[in-house]
């Protein structure tokens, strides 16, 4: 199997859209991963998850025939063979921008997914971040010692923050230019190249702009800020919250929204590239609720829900008018 072939049947397989054949051949390939060519260092960062979660996945399977039956000759071989495997590759998504990175140097840890991809993530003191496709967020490992609990973002997360005994502040940073102080609270961030957006569920935040603590904002529950470049030149305004975090559960919630702006989700979260016939097009609006876990019938819902005809060539997607 070539690089570009692993690289294909690997993101297919990560937004759960590969076929029995494609598993099949993926499996074959695994089980003969250390006489195949070093290519991994080159795969998209979209396909080094899936691989690196399919073989923690045997790991575990692995320890758990372990502790079903005595251990054999043969299976420790086997074990030991798997183990050394996803080490390596454990150490390719180090180095290329995979799910998880310990900074021994710096202390920092960073977690990270891939593109359609959804995962939770616990925090040192027990507060829970639930990342969107093509997401990160970035800590030091010693929050255990330290005031502030502080967390840098670059893409889209659901946070649900614990208060401390001792009221110690947990911060969100998006840029060097804007941060948002909680202490106990659940809020959706968004740090995408068309702005940032601050959602809020439950308890208050403070959002610092231009990350001065003297000219701050506070948010109450239901509400949302946007803004596009400069923080002070935010809008603010009463919104239904779960529509900006349904991705959690595998769904996209459309309310009169744009196709331009559906396609910037898909840009952001799946690394989609749209060319529309006409410009025309991207102004029409959708309202409904479409599944993101075949991402095939998302592109498909969308389509229907505006009234056009999407094609798929790769990672390309041509909008065109459906009444032609």
């Amino acid at each position: 199997m070539n690089r570009e072939r692993l690289q294909y049947l690997l993101e297919r397989q990560g937004v759960g859209i590969a076929s029995d054949e494609e598993q099949a051949e993926l499996e074959a390939w695994y089980m003969t991963y250390e006489s195949q060519p070093d290519f991994t260092e080159r795969l998209s960062e979209s396909a080094l998850p899936a691989l690196e979660a399919k073989m923690f996945e045997k790991i575990q399977t692995a320890l758990e025939q372990e502790n079903l039956h005595p251990i054999q000759s043969q299976r420790r071989t086997l074990f030991t063979r798997m183990l050394r495997v996803a080490a390596s590759i454990l150490l390719v998504v180090m180095a290329g921008g995979g799910l998880y990175y310990y900074f021994s140097l710096t202390g920092l840890i960073r977690e990270q997914t891939g593109y359609g991809q959804v995962r939770t993530v616990m925090l040192p003191d027990g507060s829970e971040v639930t990342l969107n496709g093509n997401s990160e967020i970035t800590y030091r490992s010693n929050w255990g010692n330290e005031q502030l609990r502080e967390i840098n973002l670059k893409g889209e997360a659901y946070f649900k923050v614990i208060h401390t005994k001792d009221n110690r502040k947990f911060r969100v940073r998006t840029g060097e230019d804007f941060s948002l102080d909680v202490l106990g609270t659940q809020f959706t961030v968004a740090n995408r190249k068309s702005g940032t957006r601050i959602v809020l569920d439950q308890g208050k935040v403070q959002c610092n702009l231009n990350d001065e603590e003297n000219e701050t904002l506070i948010m109450k529950p239901g509400e949302m800020v946007k803004f596009a470049g400069n923080p002070s030149d935010y809008v603010r305004e009463s919104v239904e919250t779960s529509v900006y975090s349904a991705w959690k559960e595998h769904k996209l919630i459309f309310n009169n929204t744009t196709l331009q702006d559906v396609s910037l989700i898909l840009e952001d979260t799946y690394d989609f590239k749209i060319q529309a016939e006409t410009p025309e097009l991207l102004t029409r609006k959708i309202t409904g609720s479409v599944p993101t876990d075949n991402i095939e019938i998302l592109i498909q819902g969308i389509a229907e829900a505006s009234g056009v005809i999407i094609a798929r060539n790769g990672k390309v997607l041509t909008i065109t008018d459906r009444k032609r």
